[in-house]
C-alpha cells in the first residue's frame, strides 16, 4: 500500500488536472456563477466543447441534434452534469498509454467503464434516485485505480493480471497479493488528491461491496450493481472474467426489483454503442 500511496503523492503529472478542470471547480464553488461563466471556460478548450456537444446530442440524453451551444447544454443539463462529462472525457485522454498488457487493453477497459456509467445512470433514472448527475461519471471512473497500476507499475500489474487468470480469482484479490492494495482504494486515493466530491470518492472506494460503512449510499450501491451487470453482458473488458454476485444489502438500499436489469437492457445496449463512438 505504501508503494502506491507514495506513487500518487509524488508523480508530477498527478499533481493537478488541467486548467479547464481547475477553473470549473472554482466556478462551480461560487454561488454567483452563471451558465455564461461556465461556457466561457469550456469554450477555451475546443476538444472538450466538441465532445460535450456530441455526447449531449446522443440518444443517451435524448436531445438528438437539438443542442448546438455549451450554454444551452448547461441550461438543460445543469452545471454539475456538464462538469462531470468534461471530467470523464478528459481522464480518457489523460492516461495516454495505448498498448495492451496481457489481456488488458485500454480501449476495452474504457468500453467497460463507459458501459458501467450508462448502466448506472439508467438504474438511477429507473428508480428515481437523487443526484443522478453523478451516476454516469462515477460509473466511468469506478475502476480508475487500475490505470494507475497500468500506467506506472506495468510489470507488477502484469503479474497481478497473470495471477488472476492462473488462479481464476478476481483481479482485485490478485492486486492485494501483488501490491498490498487494490484498485478500488488506489482509485479513491487518487480521486481524493484530485478533489473529487466525497460521494464519488466513496463509490470508487466501495463499489466492490456496494456498501459504505455506516451510511445508506445509493450511488455506491448502483455502481456496484451496474459494474456486475456490465461484466455479465461482456461490455468492454475490465481486466478479468470474474462476475461476482450482487451484494443483497446493496440491492436493498436501492430497493432493486427482479425485472430492473431486464428493463434497462435495450437502452443500455443502444446507448453503449452510440456513446462509445463519441468518447473513444
Amino acid at each position: 500500500m505504501e508503494l502506491v500511496s507514495n506513487l500518487i503523492k509524488n508523480i508530477k503529472e498527478f499533481s493537478t488536472l488541467p486548467t479547464v478542470y481547475s477553473s470549473l471547480v472554482d466556478i462551480l464553488a461560487d454561488p454567483k456563477s452563471t451558465a455564461h461563466d461556465v461556457s466561457n471556460i469550456i469554450a477555451c478548450d475546443q476538444a472538450s466543447t466538441t465532445k460535450i456537444l456530441k455526447v449531449v446530442n446522443s440518444p443517451f440524453y435524448g436531445f438528438s441534434g437539438q443542442i448546438d451551444t455549451v450554454s444551452r447544454a448547461i441550461f438543460i443539463l445543469g452545471f454539475n452534469e456538464i462538469y462531470n462529462l468534461i471530467l470523464a472525457s478528459y481522464l480518457m485522454d489523460f492516461f495516454v498509454k495505448k498498448e495492451a498488457v496481457l489481456d488488458f487493453r485500454p480501449v476495452d477497459f474504457w468500453g467497460h467503464s463507459i458501459a458501467v456509467g450508462i448502466a448506472s445512470r439508467l438504474i438511477g433514472q429507473k428508480l428515481g434516485l437523487p443526484n443522478q448527475e453523478n451516476y454516469f461519471v462515477t460509473g466511468v471512473l469506478h475502476d480508475i485505480g487500475k490505470l494507475v497500476f497500468f500506467e506506472f507499475l506495468e510489470d507488477q500489474f502484469a503479474a497481478a493480471l497473470a495471477l488472476s487468470k492462473k488462479t481464476q480469482q478476481s483481479l482485485q484479490a490478485a492486486e492485494m497479493t501483488v501490491f498490498g492494495i487494490d484498485h478500488s482504494e488506489t482509485g479513491a486515493l487518487l480521486a481524493e488528491r484530485w478533489r473529487f466530491p466525497s460521494s464519488i470518492v466513496q463509490a470508487i472506494r466501495h463499489h466492490q461491496t456496494g456498501i459504505v460503512p455506516g451510511k445508506t449510499d445509493e450511488l455506491t450501491a448502483v455502481i456496484h450493481l451496474g459494474n456486475i451487470f456490465c461484466r455479465a453482458l461482456e461490455l468492454g473488458y475490465p481486466g478479468d472474467d470474474f462476475i461476482p454476485q450482487p451484494n443483497p444489502y446493496a440491492l436493498d438500499i436501492i430497493n432493486a426489483q427482479p425485472d430492473l436489469l431486464k428493463e434497462i437492457t435495450p437502452s443500455l445496449l443502444t446507448n453503449y454503442k452510440e456513446t462509445t463512438q463519441f468518447l473513444l
